[in-house]
C-alpha cells in the first residue's frame, strides 16, 4: 500500500489554563500549514508556547475543566477526530521512555505485534532500522543512564528508536516530534535530523519543535515558526528567515553569528540585544516581545502564508485498514512475554526476591532450630509460635520491591496506551501475572528451610500453603500502594506504616490491642496468616505441655477450628481481591495526565 500524503494544517490555534482560578493564554492564534514531504521547525525560548502547540498538533491536549483549547488542527484541510489522526500519526514526546534491559530488536518486535499482521512484521521492522540508521545496535541492550549496570544505546540511537517505534505502522503520514535533539551533542542532533529529512523525502509530513539548533540543522527544514509569549514572531520558508530580519527589521546579524541564536537571545529578557533591529520601535511600557509580534503581524510575509495555509483541501481519504486487528488475548500474551523477558534480565529479582528467601529462611531456621527441643514446654510453644509467625512475616514483606512497580513502569505504559496499543487490561493482568512466579518460588525456598530446620509438625503442604498466600496477599497490597503513589518516595513512605500496621496487631505481637483498634485484628493479614499456622501447627498438641488446658486456649489463638480457617482464608482472598481492583482502578485512573475519567474509559 503506498503512503498516503497529509498536509497538516492548524488554524487559530488558542490555548490557556486556569492558575489559581485565573485563565492565562499560552497560545494566541497560532495558525500554519505543513505541505506533504515538508518539516516545519517551531523555536522560542522557555514559556514561548512550542511545546504546548506541539502537544495539540498531536491531539495531546484537549479542552477541560483546567484547560481551555479552540481552533482547529487539520488533515489534507479536515479536522479528524484524535482516533482518526492517532491511525495516521506519530507523536514522539521528548523523555526517552523505555524498558531498559530489552535490546532494539526486543523492543520493535514487540511494538509491532500489536500493530501489524505477523506476515509484515520482520520485512516492516528491518525496513524502519534501516531508515532510522540503527543497524549497528540493533542486538544491544537499551540500558538506562542512571544505572550504571545497565549502559546501553547512545542518547542518538534512543531518539532514533522513539521515531522507529512510531514508524512501524506503515500508515503513519504525519510525525510530530517535541524536542528530539534536546541533550544531544552537534553531531548526534544532525544525525536525528538528517533521518527526519529523509523520512519528510519519502513524503512524511513532520513538525517539530528545537531547542537552539545550529544553521546546518536548519538548513534541513523547509519552514520555520518562531515563537515567544504565545505568538508569532516570524513563520514562513526558512530561505524567506534572513531576508525578513535584514528587510524587514533592519536587523544587523553580527559575523559568524547564527541568525536563529540571535533572534532567541532577542527573546531572552536577561539578555540586553535589543538595538539590532532599528525598525522595531517599542512603545512607552511595550515589551520587544510584543513589538516584534505586531511587527510580523503587520508583514506582506504573514498575509501569503496564512492565505495559503487557509486554503481547504478536497482529496482527503482515510484508509479504511490503517491498523491490523488483534485480539486483546495476542496484546496480553505479547505483554506477559515481554514482561517475563525484562524481569528475567533485572538483577533485583534474584536479588531482592530468591537471595532473600534463602538468606533469611537461614537466619530464621537457625535462631528457631528445633523449636520443641527445649528444656520446658512452655518456651518451646513460644518459640514455635514466634516462629511461624515471623515467617509469614517475612513472607508478606519478601515482594517489598513490587511496591515500584507502577511508579516505574507507569511512563512506559501511558505512552503506550496513549498509542493505541493495548487496553489497561491487557498490561493490568500481564504484570500482575508475571509477578506471581517468582513470588511463589521464592516463599516456596523460605518456608522449606524454616520447616526442616525448626523441625515442625503441621505438614510441609500447609506451612508452604500460608506462606505462598502471604506473599500474594502482601504483593498486592504493596501493589496497591504503589499504584495510587505518583513516585517513588511516596510509595516507600506510604507502604512502611501500613505494612507495620498490619504486623503490630497480630495475636503473636499484641494480645489485646485498644478498644478502637480492635477491628484491626479481623483484617490483620499477618495476624490472620500466623493464627492459621498456629492453629495447624497446635491443633493435635498434647494438652500436657501446657498447664493451663489446649494451647490452642492458652496461648490466645483466635482460630480454634476448621471453619474458622476456612473464614480467616476467605478474609485474606477478599483483600487479596479487594486490592487487585483498587490497583487496576490506580493504574487507570490515576497519574494519567489525564483529568476527565470520560477520556481514561474511552482506552
Amino acid at each position: 500500500m503506498a503512503l498516503q500524503k497529509v498536509s497538516l494544517g492548524f488554524q487559530d490555534i488558542r490555548y490557556s489554563v486556569q492558575v489559581h482560578k485565573e485563565s492565562k493564554a499560552i497560545l494566541h492564534g497560532i495558525t500554519g500549514l505543513v505541505s506533504p514531504g515538508q518539516m516545519l521547525c517551531i523555536l522560542g525560548p522557555s514559556g514561548s508556547g512550542k511545546t504546548s502547540l506541539i502537544h495539540i498538533l498531536g491531539k495531546k491536549i484537549k479542552s477541560d475543566k483546567s484547560k481551555d483549547v479552540s481552533g482547529e488542527v487539520l488533515c489534507n484541510g479536515k479536522e479528524l477526530t484524535a482516533t482518526e489522526i492517532m491511525r495516521i500519526s506519530g507523536f514522539v514526546s521528548q523523555e526517552d521512555v523505555f524498558n531498559a534491559e530489552l535490546t532494539v530488536q526486543e523492543t520493535l518486535g514487540f511494538a509491532a505485534r500489536p500493530k501489524l499482521p505477523a506476515r509484515k512484521r520482520d520485512s516492516r521492522v528491518a525496513e524502519v532500522v534501516k531508515k532510522l540508521q540503527l543497524e549497528s545496535c540493533f542486538n544491544t541492550s537499551i540500558g538506562d543512564d542512571s544505572n550504571p549496570y545497565l549502559k546501553g544505546i547512545s542518547g542518538g540511537e534512543k531518539r532514533r528508536l522513539a521515531i522507529a517505534l512510531e514508524m512501524l505502522d506503515p500508515n503513519i503520514s504525519v510525525l510530530v516530534l517535541d524536542e528530539p535533539t534536546s541533550g544531544l551533542d552537534a553531531a548526534a542532533a544532525l544525525n536525528v535530523c538528517n533521518v527526519l529529512r529523509a523520512l519528510a523525502d519519502s513524503g512524511i509530513t513532520i513538525a517539530t519543535s528545537l531547542h537552539q539548533p545550529r544553521s546546518s540543522i536548519m538548513a534541513l527544514f523547509d519552514q520555520l515558526m518562531i515563537l515567544a509569549a504565545g505568538r508569532r514572531i516570524f513563520y514562513g520558508g526558512v530561505a524567506n528567515y534572513l531576508p525578513y530580519l535584514q528587510k524587514h527589521l533592519s536587523c544587523e546579524v553580527p559575523p559568524h553569528e547564527s541568525p536563529y541564536d540571535l533572534m532567541l537571545d532577542l527573546l531572552n529578557p536577561a539578555i540586553e540585544a535589543q538595538a539590532v533591529c532599528s525598525n522595531v520601535v517599542l512603545k512607552e511600557g511595550e515589551s520587544l516581545v510584543l513589538a516584534l509580534a505586531d511587527a510580523y503581524d503587520r508583514s506582506e510575509l504573514r498575509d501569503a502564508v496564512d492565505r495559503v495555509a487557509s486554503v481547504r483541501g478536497v482529496d482527503w481519504v482515510l484508509f479504511e485498514e490503517a491498523k491490523v486487528k488483534v485480539g486483546w488475548m495476542s496484546k496480553f500474551w505479547t505483554l506477559l512475554t515481554r514482561t517475563f523477558l525484562v524481569k528475567s534480565r533485572d538483577p533485583n529479582v534474584l536479588v531482592t526476591q530468591i537471595t532473600t528467601a534463602v538468606f533469611m529462611g537461614l537466619i530464621f531456621g537457625s535462631i528457631y532450630f528445633n523449636t520443641y527441643g527445649k528444656d520446658k514446654a512452655e518456651l518451646a510453644i513460644l518459640d514455635t509460635q514466634m516462629c511461624v509467625t515471623m515467617t509469614v512475616v517475612m513472607s508478606v514483606f519478601l515482594p517489598f520491591d513490587v511496591t515500584l512497580t507502577f511508579p516505574k513502569e507507569r511512563q512506559v505504559f501511558l505512552r503506550e496506551r496513549k498509542a493505541g496499543l493495548y487496553p489497561t487490561t491487557a498490561f493490568y493482568f500481564a504484570r500482575i501475572l508475571a509477578d506471581m512466579p517468582m513470588h511463589i518460588v521464592a516463599a516456596t525456598i523460605q518456608a522449606l528451610i524454616i520447616y526442616y530446620m525448626a523441625q515442625l509438625r503441621m505438614g510441609v503442604q500447609y506451612f508452604v500453603f500460608v506462606n505462598v498466600l502471604g506473599v500474594l496477599v502482601g504483593a498486592s497490597l504493596m501493589q496497591t500502594i504503589g499504584a495510587i503513589c505518583r513516585t517513588f518516595e511516596e510509595a516507600n513512605l506510604m507502604a512502611m506504616p501500613v505494612m507495620m500496621l498490619a504486623m503490630m496487631t497480630s495475636t503473636s505481637f499484641v494480645r489485646q490491642v485498644p478498644s478502637w483498634l480492635e477491628w484491626t485484628k479481623s483484617i490483620s493479614v499477618m495476624g490472620l496468616l500466623a493464627d492459621v499456622a498456629s492453629y495447624w501447627e497446635f491443633r493435635d498438641a498434647s494438652p500436657s505441655l501446657v498447664s493451663g488446658g489446649h494451647v490452642l486456649e492458652e496461648y490466645n489463638i483466635r482460630i480454634q477450628s476448621t471453619d474458622d480457617v476456612l473464614e480467616a482464608v476467605a478474609v485474606l482472598f477478599a483483600i487479596l481481591l479487594a486490592t487487585r481492583l483498587v490497583t487496576f482502578l490506580g493504574v487507570k485512573f490515576l497519574h494519567t495526565g489525564r483529568s476527565s475519567c470520560a477520556e481514561n474509559l474511552a482506552d
